[in-house]
């Protein structure tokens, strides 16, 4: 549909060269939820008929099950997906899925959808970690071990202490996310291309149906900033790198010159020459 305006095809490496398409399935369903909401709220708003919402909603539902080739003329997710649901619903019908929706208010949505999900994985995983910390600690509270700078015996510690240490700091990366949580989950759906549409639609209902706890209200906000990704990837980085030292400390204290830990055959490689 994007293209029908104009006559000739797009040149092969141009579309090579503009296509985001193999980076875009990590995005896939959040497009297909977003369609499907927008969906059923055009239905709601006297936009499109039920006959084409049934015909719209049934080939977006089949498109969840489906296995998406990165060998496709389509330039991005959205494009392929739409072409999906007209060859499956009829242009009739299927050309209707996209009325008063821009490509830039549903990536928008899209990413902030993926984002949203990726937090609540990343917290779930967090929470086990924490918990097994303290379970640790409390089983080692009383166990005594040297503290140390620069890999020198500074101080005597408790190994509980250690690793409360870590769960600390864990207990920040939570909030850290869950602080990041709030600013992404607005929906930018409804905005447009960048000045919303002249088409009566209703953005709330959208934004109740995938989640959101409420919209950005301003239209060229909710589709030209990405700070909320940069946000979560600062969390993300900052996360890593406490995991990271967390690591290293355990990495050191199995070897044969500390002897701290052993760390189970699960979780060890071998060399292929060298005893270790």
């Amino acid at each position: 549909m994007y293209r029908s305006r104009l006559k000739g095809k797009l040149d092969k490496n141009t579309l090579e060269f503009l296509s985001s398409i193999s980076d875009d399935f990590e995005i896939a369903l959040y497009d297909i939820l977003g369609s499907q909401a927008h969906t059923i709220m055009l239905l709601e708003n006297k936009i499109i008929t039920k006959p084409e919402a049934v015909k719209i909603l049934s080939a977006l539902e089949r498109l969840k099950k489906k296995h998406f080739s990165a060998k496709s003329d389509a330039e991005d997710i959205h494009e392929l997906i739409e072409s999906l649901v007209i060859k499956k619903a009829g242009k009739d019908a299927g050309g209707k899925m996209h009325t008063a929706r821009s490509r830039n208010d549903q990536v928008a949505l899209d990413i902030r959808m993926k984002i949203r999900d990726d937090i609540n994985t990343i917290c779930l995983c967090l929470n086990e970690i924490i918990e097994t910390l303290i379970t640790q600690a409390e089983k080692y509270q009383r166990v005594i071990m040297p503290l140390y700078t620069h890999l020198q015996q500074a101080q005597v510690g408790l190994f509980s202490h250690f690793l409360l240490a870590y769960a600390d700091a864990l207990f920040r990366d939570l909030d850290r996310f869950y602080v990041t949580y709030g600013r992404v989950n607005e929906s930018p759906l409804g905005a447009g291309p960048v000045g919303g549409t002249s088409i009566s639609i209703d953005r709330q209902t959208t934004a109740r149906m995938l989640g959101f706890k409420g919209l950005i209200e301003n239209s060229i906000d909710a589709t030209t900033s990405r700070d909320f990704v940069a946000e979560y990837l600062g969390a993300a980085a900052i996360l890593m790198t406490n995991l990271s030292r967390l690591a290293e400390d355990l990495i050191i204290w199995s070897t044969s010159e500390f002897s701290f830990v052993e760390l189970s055959d699960e979780f060890t490689s071998v060399s292929s020459v060298m005893p270790q």
